[in-house]
């Protein structure tokens, strides 16, 4: 029952002829998927050849990768999704890509904003990462109104304005000498002072803010709507890159989670 493997010459080998012989070894056994030859859809992509061209227009030029379902939701997808996206990643050539990127983008925020819309409350004012903080604000503009028009203001506006920002610069300042010497101080503000209140940052974190990529992944509910947010992410690929060159086997209803291939699919690719 010994099977012995050898290639090279030995002179205390007893028969050269065996030696030779054991080159070649045969299989006692059928390996799985040696009978499953039919073609199903599954395995019709999953066998096809991967050209490396555009699958839009065919371009052999420059290429860059292109998710169809965009980048900033599948990585939100829960796992057994976003393991099975190479079906859904595909090259194209920079012109192509330049394209559809930009119908893409248009896309995502068209469904952000409808979804913001129907949302209301909350989520209406979660669209920007940044709010305006409207004291800050006021604290920029009258410091900038003192350094330009000082002279021309009334005694009486200039006094409230250098008493809030006399406020605000005691309320940041870290040394108490300085801070009190604020609060209590009688003279003009200084230049270097004023271009300090002149310089601050009015626009803060948004504390309702919701990233859109977070907004319209969860509100997939269940394994139908991903599905379904999948399936239409696949035809507006479609719809917008009129692909001429898409792998053969490659269908928008080709299943979108990993592991849904059926087993003949599997043993048929693994016969290859």
């Amino acid at each position: 029952d010994d099977v012995n493997v050898g290639t090279k010459n030995n002179s205390n080998h007893p028969k050269k002829e065996e030696a030779e012989a054991a080159k070649c070894i045969r299989l006692l056994f059928e390996h799985r998927g040696s009978k499953s030859k039919e073609v199903t859809p599954g395995t019709l992509y999953l066998r096809s050849a991967k050209k490396n061209i555009c699958v839009s227009c065919g371009g052999g030029g420059h290429h860059i990768r292109h998710y169809i379902i965009p980048f900033s939701y599948r990585t939100l997808l829960p796992e057994e999704y976003k393991l099975h996206m190479s079906h859904d990643v595909v090259i194209l050539c920079s012109d192509c890509h330049l394209e559809i990127d930009r119908q893409t983008k248009i896309r995502m925020k068209n469904m952000e904003a409808e979804l913001r819309s129907k949302m209301g409350g909350k989520a209406a004012s979660s669209v920007s990462p940044f709010v305006e903080d409207q004291q800050l604000s006021h604290i920029r503009s009258w410091a900038i109104a003192l350094v330009r028009s000082r002279e021309k203001m009334p005694t009486e506006k200039v006094e409230r304005y250098e008493k809030t920002i006399r406020n605000y610069l005691a309320s940041v300042c870290n040394h108490e000498e300085e801070k009190e010497a604020l609060l209590n101080g009688k003279d003009e503000l200084t230049k270097s002072q004023l271009q300090t209140a002149c310089s601050v940052s009015y626009r803060v974190t948004n504390p309702n803010y919701v990233a859109g990529a977070d907004l319209i992944v969860k509100s997939l509910k269940d394994t139908d709507s991903i599905e379904a947010f999948i399936i239409d992410w696949r035809k507006h690929f479609i719809d917008t890159a009129i692909p001429q060159h898409m792998p053969e086997g490659w269908r928008v209803d080709n299943p979108v989670v990993h592991g849904s291939w059926t087993d003949a699919d599997r043993a048929g690719v693994k016969s290859e």
